[in-house]
């Protein structure tokens, strides 16, 4: 979660940036009369590098071999934690709503995405460590199709440009899979499978430009991060104890170019 809050820091601080530079515009802003209050609706594509990191882990019990040079946990836990990412295309409808109060808007922005997120890691046959004289292999897959994010909006005109930041709630429908298999005593196999719909959080920064009866170009940077997407634990050799327990979170940073019209 601490990526997040220093993603929104950064947000924050672009735009009081901008904020502050902006005053001696203020003329300009109403000599040009621009109007940005109002319902608007907009489409928008963009390019998006997104990544789980699972923390999924080996549960201590006495099926993984321990010796006095460590456990086979040690080994595997590294391997089941790897980063999953990938680049995608997005596409975005948006919706929203500004007031304008001299240079200064406010309003709210309804945001979905398409992304077609779905990336696997996988590793092996490989030797255990501290057993190997057997291998293990395991797959890992994270799916997600769509972001729905609400955000509250701040933006400041000046001229025909508007700058903006906004944060606000995100929900998601994400799907893990996961394969291990192994070799000691004839083998071993699991696969353990959870969808579940996550809640998280959006944030953009962006800056849109007014070219005429009411059609805006935007360009906007879009954060998205989801602290738990996935849960459970699974039984690998049916002694009924369990052997891996399952979590993970998500982030998506999304860079967009939108074309709005403004009713």
């Amino acid at each position: 979660m601490r990526f997040g809050r220093v993603e929104v820091l950064i947000l924050s601080g672009v735009a009081a940036a901008a904020l502050a530079a902006s005053p001696a515009l203020a003329d300009d802003t109403a000599a040009t009369g621009a109007d940005w209050q109002g319902f608007y609706l907009g489409g928008a594509l963009g390019g998006a590098h997104s990544a789980a990191k699972p923390d999924t882990g080996v549960v201590y019990n006495d099926y993984f071999f321990t010796n006095a040079l460590g456990s086979d946990r040690d080994q595997v836990n590294p391997v089941l934690q790897r980063r999953i990412d990938g680049q995608d295309v997005t596409g975005s409808v948006l919706a929203g709503y500004d007031f304008q109060s001299g240079n200064i808007t406010y309003g709210l922005e309804g945001d979905l995405t398409f992304m077609g997120f779905s990336q696997t890691e996988s590793f092996g046959p490989a030797n255990y460590d501290n057993n190997p004289t057997n291998t293990f292999t395991t797959r890992t897959t994270v799916e997600s199709d769509f972001l729905l994010s609400l955000r509250p909006k701040l933006g400041y005109v000046t001229g025909p440009f508007q700058f903006y930041v906004s944060a606000g709630p995100s929900v998601s429908r994400f799907k893990m899979t996961h394969d291990y298999s192994d070799t000691p005593n004839g083998g071993h196999n699991i696969t353990f499978s959870d969808s579940k719909t996550a809640l998280g959080v959006s944030s953009s920064v962006g800056v849109g430009y007014m070219l005429s009866d009411g059609w805006v170009l935007r360009s906007d940077y879009v954060f998205s991060y989801y602290p738990d997407i996935a849960g459970g634990s699974s039984e690998l050799n049916g002694d009924g104890k369990t052997d891996f327990t399952y979590g993970s979170d998500f982030q998506s940073h999304n860079l967009r170019l939108a074309l709005i019209k403004r009713f």
